[in-house]
Formats: C-alpha cells, structure tokens, sequence
C-alpha cells in the first residue's frame, strides 16, 4: 500500500475523533421525546428487532429481515446465513468463505466470481469499494446481530442505484450483544474455527470487541483457506446524540481449484486441472499455475447521530484500505485500493390533521477511491510471475442524492415518494504507456420511485411500486485482461466503453404476519436497457463484456412461508417449518440471443426445512434444497447445461444450560455429485473437456459450541 503512516494516522484520527467534537449539542426545551428515542437508541436503534420491522414495514415493496441469534447453527459464512432467504440466490464456490455468489434479481449474475449489482452495508454505512465492485468474503456475518436486505429498488433510501439492492449488516455492540463469548468450531475437511466476543458497558460509553480465525483443508485438491479478523465497535451516549466508531481488519486467504468439464465434475469432482496427463490438465496446471485470492482490509468508520424534536440528524465518513492479490491460472492482478466514504441522512417526522401523517427523509453520499490495478502474466511452465503487462491508475468518484416521502393518506393507506440524483464517475490512466488507454467515463441517472401500503388488518399489508434503477460498470468491466495462456508475452489490458445500465421495475406483492403462519410473497417485472452481459470464452479467463443492445427481461416470485405447531408430544414441544421458493425468468429481448435464458441463475429455487423441538433446549431439523431443473451455462441455450439436484441436510442443536449452545450439522447427507456454479459464456464450447463448471461440496459433517456468560 503506498499511503504514508503519518496519512493513515491523521485520517484515522479524524475519522474516531471529529464528528465528536462537531455535534456535542443539547436539546432544550425538548426533553421528553429525545428521552423516549435515546432509550429506544441505546437498546439499539438500529440494532433492535422490533425497531427495524417497523422501518422494513414501511418500505412498499420486497424486505428481508434475519435475527442471528436465532440462527441456530454455524454462522461461519455469508452463505450459509442468506442461503435460506427469499429472493435472494446463493451459488457456493468452494464451500468456505471464499467468493460465494449472491444474487439478488438478476443484478450481475454473469460475473465469476459476482463483485457488483448488490449494494453491501454495515450498520448503513458502504462496503463497496468507490467503483461499486465488493469483496464478498471480507465480511464476517459473525459480527454482525441482524440482517436486512432491501431487494431492487426497494433500497433507494439506503443509497442504492442498482438492480439488486442492498443488504445491510447490523453490527453486533454492547447492547445487542451484550454477553462475553467464547465459540470453536470443527468438521469435515480440516475445519476449524476459534472466536471471542468481550462486552462492556460503562457510563455513557460501551465497545465490543471480537476476533476470529477460521481455516479449511478444503474438499478439493488446491482449496486450502483460512481468515483471521478483529472488529470494534466503540459508543458514547449522551441525551440527544450517540456517536459510534467502527474498527475492522480483515486477513482472507484461500486456494482456487479452478474449473473441470462437465465429465470430470461428475467423475473425480475432488481434482484439478493437473491431476491427469490430458492435453487440457498439461495446459491448465493448478498445481503450477497456483490461482488464488489474498486480501487484507481495514475499514474505520464513524457515525454520529442527533435529535432536535421531531428531526433526527445522522453523519457518518468510512475509510477503507483494501490489498487485493487476486489470481487465475492465467493473469494476477495485484489492487491497493483506499476509499472515503461521507454521507448525511435527516429525517422528520410531521403530523398534518389534514393530510395526515408525514416522514420526509433526505439522504445525500459522496465517495472517491483510488483503485491502482497491475496486471502480470502466469508463466505456464514454472507459475512465476511475469514482467507486468499493465499498470493502471483507477480512480471513482460517486455522489448521490436521494429525497423521500412518506404521506399517509388515511388509516390504513401509505403513500411513498422519491427521487434520487445519481452522479458516477470512472477515470482510468495508464502508467505503463502514459495517455494509450487513458479514459474517462461519466454516468448520471435519475431514478424515480413511487410506492403504496395498504394494512388491510393488523399483521397483513399489500404493497405495489414503480421504480427506476441504475448501475454504472465497475473497473473489473471497464479494464479487462485480455490473456494468451499459449503466449503469456503476449496479454494485453482492454478498455471496454460501457454505457449506464437502467431498468424500470413494477413490483406487487403483500406480506401476512400470525401467530401460527407467516409469509410474504412478491412478484417484479423488470425492463432493462443496455444489460452488462459478461460473455466467458475458450478457457474461462478470457470473458469480456458488453451492454446488450436490446432490451433484456427480469421477473420473478419471492416466497417465503413460516409455520408453528404445538403438536402435543411433550408438554412443551414445538414444530416449526419454512418454506422459500424463487422464481426467475430473465430473458432477452432482441437481439442475438432473442428469447433465450438469460444464464446464470437457475429459473426455480425451493429451500424447505423441518425443526422440531421436544423440549425447549434441543431441536432436530431436516432441510432440503432443490433445484428441480437443468440451467444453461450459455446465453445461447444450446450447449452445456448444469444438472437440476437435492441437496438434503439435518441439524442438532442443544442448549442444556444457560451460557452454553451446541450444535451439530450434516451437509449432503445423500452425498450428491453436483455442480454448485459455473462459468457464464455467451456460446457453449465445442470441446466438452473445457473447463466450466465448479463442483458442490461431498457430505461433510461440523460441530460447534459457543460460551457466553
């Protein structure tokens, strides 16, 4: 990383330090409400269920919410805590917390592995880097108490332009959490994983503070990982302000195995390319070529929020170090990127006898990010490095600002309007040959939303809007390599002019909340311009992309259904049981490809699960997963195809006493050959021994327990 200590320490210093010393403000003369809001504030504003069901209600359109500790169970990735989640598609890689690709709506499936379309935040503050492109295995869903997702464009007020949303991880502090914990965890495939969670509250201030090592052997050959990480979460409280600094280092490291053929998936799913003396395994050595991924990260942040009466007033500025070493069997990319984020929220809340109630919120965001890219070859005989074939300076810069209110207009009906102002910019300046691929690109977009709630009775509402969203590409669409695995010398950096991609989305639905039967159901339809279609060639390293030049189609069901039963066993029993069903449609619309699949996410998902509970303190549960049909790999719907399979698993969880949970869990039981994910291509190829498929994970078996006092 090439920032000065001197820098990093001054603006860390500004960063824990100067929103502080800002806003140190009373309220006079308004005693009482600050009062009830700080209280509520300090049970976590933010962090406490019922507050974020009430903000998640009021968004006319498709929400998810997941408290974690009622996930019984590892939390050890981000998969495995969204895997069960309506409208929102997970795809492992390899199993760990490597590159999991999350999916919601459609927004950037084609990319391996997916890095945009998604909107990541941490207690609302931006996880992306300044270009839009994320790092999915940085985040540790461990320190995180709730789970909020936004899906499209149902996150708009969250400073989300694009197609999928966002999601929102709360972060774990003194009063959500506020038990000392110690958890281990081991299993199949050399696993194991430690953490520590420590808690303290005293006078106005309180911190958090946890760590964690996790580390895999992995199924495969060459999938070794492991990630160690520390994250602090330090407040002070005062009547009427509560400032909130956040400390995060990140260490992720894993193997990549690469791809196999759709035959090798099936017959030896646990090799690389390598293993055998095919033309394809000389070539394509893992072994030799060593892909991987390292990153280090850390992220300091600070959020200061106030009240005067009925307004509420939010600062927030993060600052974000990331090393990136990211490696495929042909090119290494090496990234050290640095991103400022600064944003302001404020909220009102005004009672009109004649209108009605009213919520206006205004949120404006800016960010820049300095993302300095080189580019090498891999020499296919020894797997060292080659002399850098490109070196660019990628720089972004995005500002947004968003308006929204909320009118009710009688009883039971809510009115949502708002409008958002989206400013991107992409600077790319070669430092190898200065001025030959020099470019600079700028995006702007509004985006308009209306939506409408109606609460026809307590605990059941129907929802409907209209929305407008926007994606810019990042610079892993805008810069490409474009390798020569025969002719490493040869390899060269492509500069891709890419327009703004936009979509106009209608979305209807209603959510039903009981006792005994919960579910939500909603269905979009999406009319998208100038899609960025990744289109993967020959050996799966070589993929470019493109704005389709017709209009493409998303539309699709998100359902989920929650049921409780006492069944009358035992005095106490209790059976629950889930169900999550998504349909996705994605089509083109013109074009080469016109009426094709677009590829990449299967059309019918369903994830059920059984739990049953004979006493308080234990529970048994089954779960399924289904993926009933086969899925194109191709845009052209005429070659390689992923196999439909059913997954099934089984879980035991035990809480014998206060202070300890234990917990046992079964994956695969039936030992399936499947292929979990895939490479993206525009035409199958002709040979079938090209790589392209990644292999799921063989029956594994993991236990945990957790301390906490």
């Amino acid at each position: 990383m090439k920032k000065s200590i001197s820098y990093r320490a001054t603006l860390m210093a500004s960063l824990l330090f100067g929103p502080v010393t800002v806003y140190p403000t009373e309220t006079p003369g308004a005693i009482q409400l600050p009062e009830i809001i700080v209280e509520s504030n300090r049970s976590s504003d933010d962090w406490n269920k019922e507050e974020l069901r009430e903000q998640i209600e009021q968004v006319p359109g498709g929400t998810n919410l997941i408290d974690l500790k009622e996930f019984r169970g590892s939390q050890g990735s981000v998969a495995r805590v969204l895997e069960a989640e309506p409208g929102i598609v997970v795809q492992e890689f390899f199993g760990g917390n490597d590159q999991p690709r999350i999916n919601v709506r459609g927004s950037g499936i084609q990319d391996n592995p997916v890095s945009r379309g998604i909107l990541l935040m941490a207690d609302g503050q931006p996880l992306n880097q300044a270009d839009g492109s994320f790092i999915i295995g940085l985040i540790d869903p461990e320190h995180s108490r709730f789970i909020t997702a936004y899906r499209g464009a149902n996150a708009l007020m969250q400073g989300s332009t694009t197609l999928g949303g966002a999601i929102d991880f709360h972060q774990r502090s003194a009063f959500n959490s506020p038990e000392n914990a110690i958890q281990f965890e081991a299993g199949s495939f050399g696993l194991g994983r430690f953490g520590v969670e420590l808690n303290r509250r005293k006078g106005a201030w309180d911190w958090h503070l946890q760590s964690g090592h996790t580390q895999s052997d992995g199924w495969r050959d060459h999938s070794d990982a492991r990630r160690s990480n520390l994250a602090l979460n330090l407040g002070w409280n005062s009547d009427s302000i509560e400032n909130r600094t956040y400390l995060n280092w990140v260490d992720n490291r894993f193997d990549v195995p690469f791809l196999l053929s759709k035959e090798r998936s099936l017959s030896d799913p646990e090799s690389v390319l390598g293993d055998y003396n095919t033309p394809f395994d000389r070539f394509m050595n893992v072994e030799v070529r060593d892909p991987y991924r390292d990153t280090q990260q850390w992220r300091l942040a600070n959020q200061t929020t106030w009240w005067r009466g009925s307004n509420r007033h939010q600062v927030g500025i993060v600052g974000d170090w990331v090393e990136d070493s990211f490696r495929n069997p042909a090119v290494q990319t090496n990234t050290d990127a640095s991103n400022i984020v600064l944003d302001y929220r404020f909220d009102r809340s005004i009672d009109i006898t004649s209108l009605g109630h009213s919520d206006v919120s205004l949120f404006a965001q800016a960010n820049h990010g300095e993302l300095p890219r080189q580019y090498y070859s891999v020499d296919p005989g020894t797997g060292q490095l080659l002399a850098a074939f490109a070196d660019a300076d990628l720089e972004a810069d995005n500002a947004t600002l968003t308006a929204e209110l909320q009118q009710q207009l009688a009883t039971d009906w809510h009115l949502l309007v708002a409008l958002q102002l989206a400013h991107h910019q992409r600077e790319i300046n070669d430092r190898l040959t200065p001025g030959l691929l020099d470019s600079q690109f700028d995006y702007t977009a509004f985006n308009p939303r209306i939506g409408l709630n109606f609460n026809a009775r307590p605990g059941q509402r129907f929802f409907a809007n209209l929305s407008r969203s926007s994606e810019a590409p990042t610079f892993w669409q805008l810069a490409i390599s474009s390798p020569n695995p025969n002719d490493p010398l040869n390899a060269h950096l492509q500069i891709n002019d890419l327009k703004l991609q936009t979509a106009t989305t209608v979305e209807l639905g209603m959510m039903q909340e009981g006792d005994t039967l919960s579910w939500q159901l909603a269905w979009y339809y999406s009319w998208v311009k100038d899609e960025l279609i990744s289109e993967v060639q020959d050996f799966a390293i070589d993929g470019t992309t493109v704005n389709y030049d017709h209009r493409t189609v998303h539309q699709g069901v998100e359902l989920g259904l929650n049921a409780r039963a006492n069944p009358g066993f035992f005095s106490h029993d209790q059976l629950t049981g889930r169900a999550i069903y998504t349909w996705s449609d994605f089509r083109f619309d013109g074009g080469r490809y016109d009426g094709n699949r677009i590829a990449g996410i299967p059309v019918h998902l369903l994830f059920t699960e059984l739990e049953y509970f004979p006493v308080p303190e234990f529970g048994i549960s089954l779960d399924l997963r289904w993926q009933p049909e086969d899925t194109h790999v191709d845009h052209a719907n005429a070659g390689l195809q992923q196999d439909q399979y059913t997954l099934l698993g089984a879980k035991f969880s035990w809480r014998p006493k206060t202070g300890l949970d234990l917990y046992l869990e079964l994956d695969n039981l039936t030992d399936e050959t499947y292929q979990t994910a895939y490479v993206v291509r525009g035409f199958s190829p002709d040979d079938p021994n090209v790589p392209t498929f990644i292999p799921g994970p063989a029956r594994s078996i993991h236990a945990g327990l957790r301390l906490h006092w």
